[in-house]
């Protein structure tokens, strides 16, 4: 089975190992990678290029090397410079940096010259061998000081990225090590054990209340187009639009999304974001256009002034822009759901409720939890612990729920090298909070409130049983005695009429 591969239109991620970019890839669209002075690339030659491999920036092109390594292969003399002393055993002479001064006049090659190498098509790597070769330093320099001159040099000079797919893990992943406060502190090991407790699989039903999107995309991404995911929301325009675009789903995938308004499931009063009434259009939209739209079926034609604006746009990358919008609005009208089915979707209740939310988490539980099945599983994600610990309270003294634990997600990195592997000097503080547990019927808890009544009048009922049973015993040997008596009167009686 051959790899998975970019697809005209698609969004993926160049991984620069520093830097992180989500790209495009379509004909015309250009993006900016560098330093200010360096040209916008465009993202064309992505298009058929398998997910792993590695591209290099070429002028203005991206194009995937050959060997698919992240440092380039370099000349002989610098790749000895690159082992980092690690054969300082072997034959060769040791050197230090003690005759080494700083004049600025070791380089023979200016700015200008590099600039000029640039200009002509030269790789990279080229530009390096010619630094190295024109240095007059350089071989009086120790192993290591090599090794950090070579890939400061490749850092600044060879622009080579790993072509990722934009999946849960690696969405994650980016957000996190670009703004990990913008998003709630979530790591990719949180957002594993969230989906983990949660007992999220395909086919199931789930209820999400989510500002930040990750969760409910990489809830989607698990059922794989099986089940239904009721994404609540208090705001007139979802806040998964955006994180859903990035993640490449299809038809199939999104149409277990389904969005539901919360503005009838909270109080007027809460303050979970804006309460703001639907549009008074919505019903319209989600009933007979809805209808037409589903019965003309996909592709949908084009009409004859949708033919003419395209055919007055300038470029191709607009056509696209434009019809991918258009396929886009298409599919949320015809996924998303009427009122009725709404309600009977809440009507029927869910198998899992996952909360992460910058709100009130205990507000939104209360709200919620009525429509999560008796035994099913829920989790709140927050990136503070006082919230969680209200939650762990109220449920633990209003006997809710069981099962409830409170834990703290930890991570530490390491640095993998050669005699050099040790634990990073810098990490992040944490990764988020978790309240998990399950949910308890409302027969269960009247029964557990009654405590050891019930339990005294379970025995007392057995006992009343065995009580009744003796007594119903007894009162037959009573009156079979009685029985025997009045039998041997009778006897003795007629024996004296005879007499």
């Amino acid at each position: 089975m051959s790899p998975p591969t970019v697809q005209r239109g698609s969004i993926c991620i160049l991984d620069f190992g520093d830097r992180h970019f989500f790209v495009r890839a379509a004909s015309g669209e250009q993006v900016k990678l560098a330093a200010n002075k360096s040209p916008r690339v465009n993202t064309a030659g992505l298009i058929g290029l398998p997910y792993g491999c590695v591209v290099e920036v070429v002028g203005s092109k991206l194009v995937r090397t050959p060997d698919d390594l992240m440092t380039p292969p370099l000349s002989s003399a610098v790749e000895e410079g690159t082992r980092g002393g690690d054969e300082e055993a072997s034959n060769t002479q040791m050197t230090d940096n003690r005759d080494l001064v700083d004049s600025n006049t070791s380089q023979k090659i200016k700015q200008d010259d590099i600039q000029k190498m640039k200009e002509a098509g030269k790789s990279g790597t080229e530009i390096i061998n010619e630094l190295i070769s024109s240095s007059k330093t350089f071989e009086g320099k120790t192993e290591f000081s090599k090794a950090k001159y070579i890939k400061r040099k490749v850092k600044k000079y060879v622009l080579r990225a790993r072509l990722l797919n934009c999946t849960a893990s690696t969405v994650c992943s980016l957000l996190f090590f670009k703004d990990a406060k913008r998003y709630m502190c979530l790591r990719p090991d949180s957002l594993a054990q969230v989906l983990s407790y949660g007992n999220i699989y395909a086919g199931s039903s789930v209820m999400t209340f989510d500002t930040i999107g990750i969760p409910t995309a990489a809830i989607v991404e698990r059922m794989g187009g099986m089940g239904r995911v009721l994404a609540v929301h208090t705001t007139q325009d979802p806040p998964h639009k955006q994180m859903f675009e990035r993640f490449n789903f299809d038809f199939k995938q999104r149409s277990v999304l389904k969005f539901v308004s919360g503005y009838e499931l909270f109080p007027k009063s809460a303050s979970v974001g804006s309460n703001d009434p639907p549009d008074a259009s919505l019903s319209d939209v989600l009933g007979a256009e809805r209808d037409s739209m589903i019965a003309q079926g996909w592709p949908v034609p084009l009409q004859e002034h949708t033919r003419e604006h395209l055919a007055k746009m300038e470029s191709d990358k607009k056509r696209e822009d434009f019809l991918f919008k258009r396929a886009s609005r298409f599919i949320r009208k015809v996924t998303r759901p009427t009122l009725e089915e709404t309600q009977g979707y809440l009507d029927a209740k869910v198998d899992s409720l996952i909360i992460a939310s910058r709100h009130n988490p205990l507000l939104v539980l209360e709200t919620l939890l009525p429509f999560l099945a008796p035994s099913c599983p829920f989790v709140i994600f927050s990136e503070h612990l006082q919230p969680l610990a209200e939650c762990f309270d109220k449920l633990k003294n209003d006997r809710t729920a069981i099962k409830l634990q409170l834990t703290e997600t930890w991570k530490r990195d390491f640095q993998m090298l050669a005699g050099r592997t040790h634990p990073e000097m810098t990490m992040d503080a944490t990764g988020g909070y978790i309240l998990t547990g399950c949910k308890v019927s409302k027969r269960v808890i009247e029964v557990e409130k009654k405590g050891k009544l019930v339990g005294l009048g379970a025995a007392a009922a057995r006992h009343a049983g065995r009580g009744a049973v003796r007594k119903k015993l007894k009162a037959g040997e009573a009156q079979e005695k009685e029985g025997g008596e009045m039998e041997g009167d009778e006897k003795g009686g007629s024996s004296k009429s005879k007499s």
